[in-house]
């Protein structure tokens, strides 16, 4: 082969390997929005590349490396036709440390170089100190004669003086080993934590594709991913009585996707993506003896059920709209709440937040505040107290009508007039007509509870045995103004026809009366300074020589 075919048979390769190049390209993505569930997550990316007309292959990578693959959507521009699509875990790419990172690793170096200079002086001090006390032993009995007093004087005095300081410079050194080796642990874990946001492997997807002309193609991949979530939460706050209720809904955002959320578009879901459910249906009931129920006639009533059911199979939900279209320049704007930037739509199924603020979420894990909105409602206030089972009296706000709020299930902090009381849950499943926050105590408003002696007696009618119980229960309102009290008390249920439990007419009339329950409820408004008495006193009666869980 002669000089001149070597030379176009090169020519010839480098053309093939230099279109093998352009065809084959690795292209970064984007992530512009996210639409967050209870659990799971939908990632929207974006990413552009020059395409060559005819068939190309494309890698679009940092994607999360967590994703359902039966749920990846690509759509391209330009009338581009994506045939074939794989995707795999970039295990081998390098990702640098971030500037953060990079710092702590710096710290964690030179920490470790002034632990490795406080340990060879502490090995160094350790060292002379046994030398010096061998050299004290040897001196002090090594000789037949021994020291003479000065001598030994000379020799205690100075392994006195050098000794204590050896001793004082080891214990300086090992508080300082302490102080050092948990300096460097925190770092570390510092380190860890901060590390994790960028060696992590990436998601890719590699494509093969027939562009149409020669041009720019846009992507946009959509994909799920279990490796994200929120809860809600609440903040409630009580200025006063006479005040309406706060109530600043909020969430807590946590993801561990593998990639960082930077300044992208939140939308929180109250939907559940499932990988598909049946919706029940009952199947024929044949009632037999235990002893005639095979296994086999329950693996036929099984398969009966099966083919009866309505199969209901639900992919990971689709956006409602993708990112195809340009957002304008930010301009200056005076909206100081969230409310503003909050938009929230509601279907048959579920509740969707959508956020117009780009938030920054990282992937390590950690709980993200996003606030939704904020509501003012009116209540009503009342004091609450059972002092049967505890005299301390609790004020309540009870909020109406609370379902046209559209509470989620979660924790709700409350705080009242400043003061921060405590952590209640809201459960917006529950069925009672009213939403019932507790307040917190007040010492101002005092219930005391006492049996009656001159009341309370037994006595015995016929086989039967007849107890009288009696209660007192004082109540003092100590504030400036009117209250709206609740006060409780209980007596026991019969559940057997011999024992009989009455309310005696000494009893104050309750508000209300459940006797199923046996549970009295005086309900009344007390002025300021006002004392009020309430009286419970039942009478029991049961066969002799039988004793009662009283």
């Amino acid at each position: 082969m002669n000089a001149k075919s070597l030379y176009f048979i090169c020519l010839i390769n480098s053309i093939s390997l230099s279109a093998i190049a352009m065809n084959n390209k690795n292209v970064p993505s984007k992530i512009e929005e996210v639409t967050v569930f209870f659990k799971g997550a939908e990632l929207v990316h974006t990413a552009s590349a020059t395409l060559q007309k005819g068939d190309n292959e494309l890698s679009i990578s940092d994607l999360s490396p967590n994703i359902d693959r039966n749920s990846i959507k690509i759509k391209t521009s330009n009338g581009s036709l994506v045939s074939s699509f794989e995707f795999s875990v970039d295990y081998l790419t390098e990702k640098s440390l971030s500037a953060n990172a990079q710092k702590i690793q710096d710290a964690m170096k030179e920490q470790q170089k002034l632990l490795e200079q406080v340990q060879t002086e502490i090995k160094i001090n350790t060292n002379l100190l046994n030398i010096l006390q061998k050299s004290v032993d040897k001196n002090t009995s090594g000789l037949k004669k021994g020291l003479s007093i000065d001598d030994l004087m000379k020799t205690m005095d100075y392994y006195n003086t050098k000794a204590g300081e050896l001793e004082k410079a080891l214990a300086t050194g090992k508080e300082k080993e302490t102080d050092m080796r948990k300096r460097l642990q925190e770092l570390k874990s510092q380190f860890e934590q901060e590390s994790l946001k960028n060696n992590r492997t990436s998601g890719v997807l590699k494509l093969n594709l027939t562009s149409p002309v020669d041009g720019t193609c846009n992507f946009t991949v959509i994909y799920y991913t279990v490796s994200a979530g929120w809860t809600p939460y609440y903040d409630i706050n009580v200025t006063a009585p006479n005040q309406p209720v706060k109530i600043a809904s909020k969430a807590k955002v946590r993801q561990v996707t593998g990639i960082d959320w930077k300044k992208v578009k939140i939308n929180l879901s109250t939907a559940v993506p499932s990988a598909g459910k049946a919706a029940p249906l009952f199947h024929t009931w044949f009632l037999q003896y235990v002893d005639n129920i095979q296994i086999r006639g329950e693996a036929e009533n099984t398969n009966m059920m099966r083919q009866n059911s309505f199969a209901y199979k639900s992919s990971a939900p689709k956006m409602a709209a993708l990112m195809d279209k340009e957002f304008a320049a930010e301009e200056p704007m005076e909206l100081l709440t969230m409310d503003d930037f909050v938009t929230q739509s509601e279907n048959q199924l579920n509740l969707m937040f959508n956020i117009d603020l780009p938030y920054t979420i990282p992937g390590n894990g950690k709980e993200q505040a996003i606030e939704l909105k904020n509501q003012e409602v009116n209540a009503s206030f009342k004091y609450y107290c059972a002092p049967k089972l505890d005299a301390e009296t609790y004020l309540l706000a009870e909020i109406a009508d609370w379902e046209k709020l559209n509470l989620l299930s979660g924790n709700a902090n409350i705080t009242y007039d400043g003061t921060y009381v405590g952590e209640t849950y809201i459960d917006a499943s529950s069925t009672h007509q009213d939403l019932t926050l507790t307040l917190g105590t007040d010492k101002r408003v005092a219930v005391k509870r006492e049996k009656m002696k001159e009341y309370s007696s037994t006595g015995f009618l016929g086989n039967d045995v007849k107890q009288e119980f009696a209660y007192q229960m004082t109540v003092r309102n100590n504030r400036n103004e009117a209250v709206h009290i609740v006060l409780k008390d209980n007596y026991p249920v019969s559940t057997l026809k011999e024992i009989t439990v009455e309310l005696s007419k000494d009893t104050t009339p309750p508000t209300v009366n459940k006797t199923d329950m046996g549970v009295v409820t005086w309900e009344y408004d007390m002025q300021p300074g006002e004392i009020r008495i309430f009286k419970l006193v039942y009478v029991v009666k049961h066969p002799k020589g039988r004793k009662l869980n009283m």
